[in-house]
């Protein structure tokens, strides 16, 4: 009789343990990162032409467990290479640490443009002029102004070299060598 009450002692200690344990311990303790690099995710990014000009991009990220938890103060920035030289960006979410704590380390958002370097909304995406290359940088979230990419994480390549159609998606792939 002494082992199962033992056990019981030991399994509310653990509860209680786990009950007084910050929200931070929490995400990690229930979800270790399934991914081994940090990288674009290829399927989850992407462009599509819409009707009268209009657009709409995806962008999904990666996040290994040690990233989220060490990158309090870096935010994740996507940069958007044009055909023509003309450079845009988005954000995935507020700061990479944030990945780790949601209990999540696939981030993934879409929008219907894109921002210049200085956060103002920019739609460069035309049938001549589409995405040939896509960046994934860590950058300094103390900056409100204007993105700031400081490392290269990952970077994938879009095949437009047959055009772009109205209506029809695209998704990052690897470039080629």
């Amino acid at each position: 009789m002494k082992a199962p009450i033992k056990t019981i002692f030991l399994f509310c200690l653990s509860a209680l343990a786990l009950a007084a344990a910050p929200p931070a311990a929490h995400a990690q303790l229930r979800l270790i990162s399934p991914y081994p690099y940090d990288r674009i995710n290829q399927p989850g990014t992407g462009f599509t032409l819409q009707e009268g000009g209009g657009a709409e991009f995806a962008w999904s990220s990666e996040w290994t467990q040690l990233t989220a938890q060490s990158c309090m103060d870096e935010v994740a920035v996507f940069v958007w290479r044009f055909k023509d030289g003309t450079k845009a960006y988005s954000r995935a979410g507020e700061f990479i640490a944030d990945f780790g704590r949601s209990m999540t380390y696939l981030q993934e958002q879409k929008a219907a443009g894109l921002e210049d370097v200085n956060h103002k909304p920019i739609q460069p995406l035309t049938k001549d002029n589409p995405p040939v290359r896509v960046e994934l940088w860590a950058g300094d979230g103390g900056v409100t102004d204007r993105f700031d990419t400081q490392g290269l994480l990952d970077y994938a390549c879009f095949d437009t070299s047959a055009g772009v159609e109205v209506g029809k998606g695209y998704t990052a792939t690897d470039c080629p060598e």
